[in-house]
C-alpha cells in the first residue's frame, strides 16, 4: 500500500466535492460527485455511499477506481486503488454518524474503503499528471 502524505490529506480534508470515477467490468466509465470524503488512515480513504446506483454496480464487478479532489488555488490530486464496499458494522456505523452530523436528513446505504495504491499531482505546473506516489 502506499501512504499518501500530508498535503494530499489536506486537500482531501478541505475540498468540497471529490470525483470518484469507476468502470464496470466492460470498462465503460462512470463518475460522480462525492461530497462525503475522508482520510481514514496513511493508506486508506473512507466514502459514503448515498446515492450510488452505478457507482455501486460498478465496484462490485470491478473493485478498481479513482478519486480526484481539488483545493484552491490550484492543488489538486488523483487517487487510485482498490475499494472494499461496507454494509454492516463498526465502519458502517461510523460513517453513518458522520452523515448525521452533516446532513441530517440523508441515510448512507453503506460506506467504502479506497485503499490507496497511487497517488498523482494534477495541480497546474510541470508535475501535472506525474505519479508521485
Amino acid at each position: 500500500m502506499v501512504k499518501i502524505s500530508t498535503d494530499v490529506k489536506e486537500v482531501l480534508a478541505n475540498q468540497q466535492i471529490a470525483s470518484l470515477v469507476t468502470a464496470d467490468k466492460n470498462g465503460v466509465p462512470n463518475i460522480v460527485f462525492m461530497g462525503f470524503v475522508k482520510v481514514r488512515d496513511d493508506e486508506t480513504i473512507v466514502m459514503a455511499n448515498i446515492f450510488w446506483k452505478k457507482t455501486e454496480a460498478n465496484l462490485k464487478e470491478n473493485p478498481k477506481a479513482a478519486i480526484s479532489a481539488y483545493m484552491p488555488p490550484m492543488k489538486a490530486y488523483q487517487i487510485k486503488g482498490n475499494v472494499e464496499l461496507i454494509d454492516k458494522g463498526p465502519l458502517m456505523d461510523e460513517v453513518a454518524d458522520w452523515v448525521a452530523t452533516e446532513m441530517t436528513d440523508l441515510k448512507p446505504k453503506g460506506a467504502a474503503l479506497l485503499h490507496i495504491e497511487e497517488v498523482y499531482d494534477l495541480s497546474p505546473g510541470p508535475n501535472a499528471g506525474s505519479r508521485i506516489q
